[in-house]
């Protein structure tokens, strides 16, 4: 899997409290930082300088940020389709139903490729912020 395909799966899938994904600089290596009962292997051990220094915490995507994708999403589709997904995402549960709808209206496999090519453009966004700074 390419760093960019990795990046973006930790991007969208890194939502946890428990757990992180984090970028070696060095290695070009995506790590998940998590409990060693759900990895099997310890946890990053942030207080030693010299790993944690190869070693940055990859950004993950907000509800918010989540929700303003779907909602422009919805706005690239003609109108009916418009309608039914701004309704959902003004609801409860806007998430949830927002699924449902794109699934019953038949256009979940649209959405997905939307998610992944904002979420490149997010995770490129960033390398090329980090890179920068790396250089300065």
């Amino acid at each position: 899997m390419k760093l960019l395909d990795e990046l973006v799966d930790a991007f969208l899938n890194g939502n946890d409290n428990n757990m992180s994904y984090v970028l070696n600089r060095r290695t070009g290596e995506v790590l998940l930082d998590a409990p060693e009962f759900i990895t099997g292997e310890l946890e990053i051990d942030w207080d030693d300088e010299e790993v944690a220094a190869d070693l940055v915490i990859i950004p993950n995507v907000t509800s918010s940020e989540m929700y303003d994708v779907m909602a422009s999403f919805a706005k690239k589709q003609s109108d009916p389709i418009t309608i039914h997904l701004i309704n959902v995402l003004n609801g409860k549960k806007p998430f949830r139903m927002f699924k449902e709808k794109i699934n019953e209206l038949g256009i979940e496999n649209h959405w997905y490729q939307f998610e992944q090519d904002y979420a490149k453009s997010r995770m490129t966004e960033w390398l090329e912020e980090f890179s920068e700074m790396e250089d300065s």
